[in-house]
């Protein structure tokens, strides 16, 4: 049984030592340069882990022995799943891990870019300490909006609460006793986007949901309003959103994803200082990590059982 690490994922020893059991493992610690030196990687082998490169038709087609991947994180827009079903291949994926970790950088980007903590931090290093250069605004009263009520979604509406912040959220299935059960007030999209001081973004990448925010909802919200996406690059139209960044449609956006990864260095996005970058690590805490690593090597075991876990294509 050949099994290899695609690309860099978090793999202390005592993981490392549980695949080596399973049967030859090869690790791979960088990113293909190309689609061909992918291929090679994974062209005999019978199971792969992933990380953040993608799967493509033509990987597949190449992979003859391929049985099983275990995709280290949750997202799985990034694997030809029809492919992966055509030619017999379980995928598996890692669910709900991490939205502790994807909730709390909402807040961290929020309070970034409304205390201006990113600027003073660059003012002080050039010697500025004048307070008035940084006067920044308070949750405190706030208006958040949530697009998407799951895992994350819920803990994002959690902590808001803390903040004592008032919270709006859209969701594919509103009722009464969730309303109360989380403190919020459901409304639609077009109530939301004209109400929000903040709006984050909580929902799978799928044709329904690629580019929702686009240059008609940018143009409701808040001339003030900060957009928070800590879920795909996709669902935000990237170029819609500079333009409103540009004519000052919006107050700012805090990013963890982007259209396209890795986030050019000549990318318009650069030029703003009411933007606060990070480069796709919503997700990273050590207590995240581990658990995504355990439960992606824990997808491997049971599909050596015979017991698929965590299958997105089972049937």
């Amino acid at each position: 049984m050949k099994i290899v690490v695609s690309d860099p994922v978090f793999l202390p020893e005592e993981y490392r030592k549980r695949l080596e059991v399973l049967g030859n493992l090869t690790i791979f610690e960088s990113m293909p340069s190309s689609m061909e030196e992918f291929i090679s990687r994974v062209r005999d082998v019978d199971i792969v882990i992933v990380g953040r490169y993608g799967f493509s038709e033509k990987a597949f087609s190449a992979a003859k022995n391929l049985k099983m991947i275990s995709v280290w994180q949750t997202g799985y827009d990034h694997i030809d799943i029809k492919a992966a079903t055509e030619k017999g291949v379980i995928v598996s994926n890692v669910p709900d891990y991490a939205f502790d970790s994807v909730a709390e950088m909402v807040f961290a980007l929020s309070l970034n870019l409304l205390r201006k903590v990113h600027l003073a931090d660059i003012g002080i290093r050039k010697g500025n300490f004048d307070w008035r250069d940084y006067i920044g605004n308070q949750l405190l009263g706030k208006t958040i909006g949530v697009i998407g009520t799951g895992s994350i979604g819920i803990r994002v509406i959690q902590i808001a609460h803390g903040f004592n912040m008032n919270v709006i959220s859209v969701t594919g299935h509103p009722s009464e006793e969730k309303a109360r059960r989380l403190g919020v007030k459901f409304v639609d999209l077009d109530t939301l986007l004209k109400e929000s001081d903040i709006i984050t973004l909580h929902v799978p990448l799928t044709s329904s949901t690629k580019n929702m925010i686009g240059t008609k909802e940018l143009a409701r919200m808040k001339t003030s309003a900060i957009l928070i996406n800590t879920a795909r690059g996709k669902i935000v139209d990237e170029v819609a959103l500079i333009k409103a960044l540009r004519e000052k449609q919006i107050g700012g956006a805090g990013l963890d994803v982007f259209d396209k990864e890795p986030l050019p260095l000549d990318s318009p996005l650069m030029e703003f200082e009411n933007v606060a970058l990070t480069p796709h690590i919503a997700f990273l805490s050590h207590e995240s990590l581990e658990e995504c690593t355990n439960v992606c090597v824990q997808n491997v075991e049971k599909f050596l059982e015979g017991k698929p876990h965590n299958a997105i294509n089972s049937e």
